[in-house]
């Protein structure tokens, strides 16, 4: 599945089904109101994963439309305590931590509540932490297209559009139309922003 690589986390492709069977495994998506972060969320979900997400506590609504199951706000000084608390209590497998952030910040939550919860996955959208990392965690940075996420795409991401079961979430932010805009769009990107996707209409 995009973003997470599915055979190697021993996970189930994704169901068109509604609601997916429950694979019996939990997931934290960190980042999960990004364009990354909210597309994982959603095909973790359909996949039957138990989604525990981190974002925004003003994005928390949005994440919860994606399919996870809770929400913990990434500035709460206990978000790695309370992210372990709801793993734990979930009472199914878990499987590792996909950071749509991935910066040295959360790559520290995302090791302490790894080493809490007994290790696992962490897949990174950039360089995964080569440092500090114990010896029960696999880490690796994703790429999108592969042998593992073409099925997915071809067979999932297409109907799920169709059906409205998958959604093209955070909504589009439109910067302008013509490359003249890229610049533009690349300045609010680097502004920094939450929840949305920059668009330049060509």
């Amino acid at each position: 599945m995009p973003g997470v690589s599915t055979p190697a986390l021993g996970l189930p492709y994704p169901t068109l089904q509604t609601p997916a069977p429950s694979a019996g495994k939990t997931l934290v998506v960190y980042g999960a109101s990004s364009s990354v972060g909210s597309m994982t969320t959603q095909i973790a979900a359909a996949t039957g994963i138990n989604v525990i997400a981190i974002a925004g506590a003003q994005n928390h609504d949005l994440v919860k439309r994606c399919g996870a199951a809770q929400v913990f706000d990434h500035k709460d000084s206990s978000v790695v305590e309370n992210v372990i608390n709801a793993a734990t209590a979930s009472q199914s497998e878990f499987v590792g931590i996909f950071d749509a952030i991935s910066t040295p910040e959360t790559y520290a939550r995302d090791l302490a509540i790894l080493e809490k919860l007994g290790g696992g996955h962490l897949a990174c959208v950039h360089p995964p932490p080569a440092d500090n990392v114990p010896s029960n965690v696999k880490t690796g940075m994703i790429f999108a297209v592969n042998d593992i996420a073409t099925p997915v795409y071809r067979d999932f991401v297409t109907p799920a559009l169709q059906s409205g079961k998958l959604k093209c979430l955070p909504p589009p932010t439109v910067v302008g139309k013509g490359l003249e805009h890229v610049n533009d769009a690349l300045k609010k990107s680097k502004a920094g922003v939450s929840a949305t996707k920059l668009v330049v209409e060509l």
